[in-house]
């Protein structure tokens, strides 16, 4: 089956990263047919229940459609794919699409597929039993599938932190977080540590997708507060503990991922230590509670940390998020 994942485009090269991350974590064989900023088309033998999972963890993605096909805009070549490439099953339909092109007009578009495949169909904009979905983009290409899932990204809006029972204004986006969790690799029931949980926003997203979740940091109402977000959440599984990144060695075993967005050294307290030798410090320490193979997702508003992290860890891939003008933040994943 060839799967088209609808990339947000949110960040550069984090949505494609996030995708092969969790294909990696549930372990499916694929092979990469194309690969751009808007989407990402594999080749893989899928069950539509792993696929369900996929979209369960997924944040920077849209949908996840089976590929009918691609090609230009010209009518000729869109009527000539259209009808070798007929929709299967039964029941109403509808023709969803996004255009991501400021050249291209849809309608024409809409209008010739409209006119292939919801011929002697119920149509259904609310409910269709089939959703062909189109993307146009300014490559240019059109992209033509039948939806499978439909990523529920509302819920990342919904947690962000303020709609949340703890309230801190440094924590990353439930979007975000979620995008780090996944870069892990962290599977189900398996163990991820944040060593410096703050608001408890990373392990909150490791939690809600079944992930035996630790959680440590120096400030003891940090810890309350993570426990009176998990107990909102109904998170269950999971280990909370008020530590300096030097001793939690001493509170835990080794851990399957590690997830953490290290103090900037301005808004948060290093107890006069400086952000330097704390950086230090936590990669040290969190290489030595990693397991073997495990990986290490470290963010930081310093570029010079992937360079500590190098000193312990294989670097696996980068990346960097602008934002705004004075702020950037880096983030490394990192093997051991």
């Amino acid at each position: 089956m060839k799967l088209l994942f609808e990339l947000s485009k949110e960040h550069t090269t984090l949505p494609k990263a996030e995708v092969l991350a969790c294909l990696q974590a549930e372990k499916i064989d694929y092979s990469i047919i194309q690969s751009t900023e808007d989407v990402i088309i594999i080749d893989a033998n899928i069950k539509k229940s792993v696929i369900k999972r996929l979209a369960d963890r997924l944040s920077l993605t849209f949908y996840i459609d089976k590929l009918l096909f691609s090609c230009s805009p010209s009518t000729k070549n869109l009527l000539n794919h259209a009808t070798s490439h007929p929709v299967r099953g039964k029941g109403s339909i509808a023709i969803d699409h996004k255009n991501r092109s400021n050249s291209i007009d849809s309608q024409p578009i809409i209008k010739l597929l409209a006119d292939v495949y919801a011929k002697d169909r119920i149509v259904n904009l609310e409910k269709p039993d089939i959703c062909i979905r189109v993307l146009i983009t300014d490559m240019p290409i059109v992209y033509v599938g039948s939806q499978i899932e439909r990523i529920n990204r509302k819920q990342f809006e919904e947690r962000k932190v303020q709609h949340r029972p703890f309230f801190s204004p440094i924590s990353l986006h439930p979007k975000l977080a979620r995008t780090l969790v996944n870069l892990s690799l962290i599977k189900k029931d398996k163990t991820l540590l944040d060593p410096f949980c703050g608001t408890g926003g990373i392990l909150l997203e490791a939690g809600l997708i079944g992930a035996r979740i630790l959680g440590s940091d120096i400030e003891k109402k940090m810890i309350e507060g993570c426990k009176k977000t998990f107990e909102f959440y109904n998170i269950k599984n999971y280990s909370l503990f008020c530590s300096d990144i030097g001793d939690i060695k001493k509170n835990i075993d080794a851990v399957d991922a590690i997830v953490t967005d290290l103090p900037y050294g301005r808004s948060t307290t290093t107890k006069g230590e400086t952000v330097e030798k704390l950086y230090e410090r936590a990669i040290k320490n969190i290489y030595d509670v990693l397991k073997n193979n495990g990986r290490a997702v470290i963010g930081s508003s310093n570029k010079d940390v992937i360079s500590i992290g190098k000193k312990y860890f294989s670097l696996v891939e980068k990346h960097e998020i602008k934002v705004h003008r004075s702020l950037t933040r880096y983030f490394a994943v990192y093997q051991k």
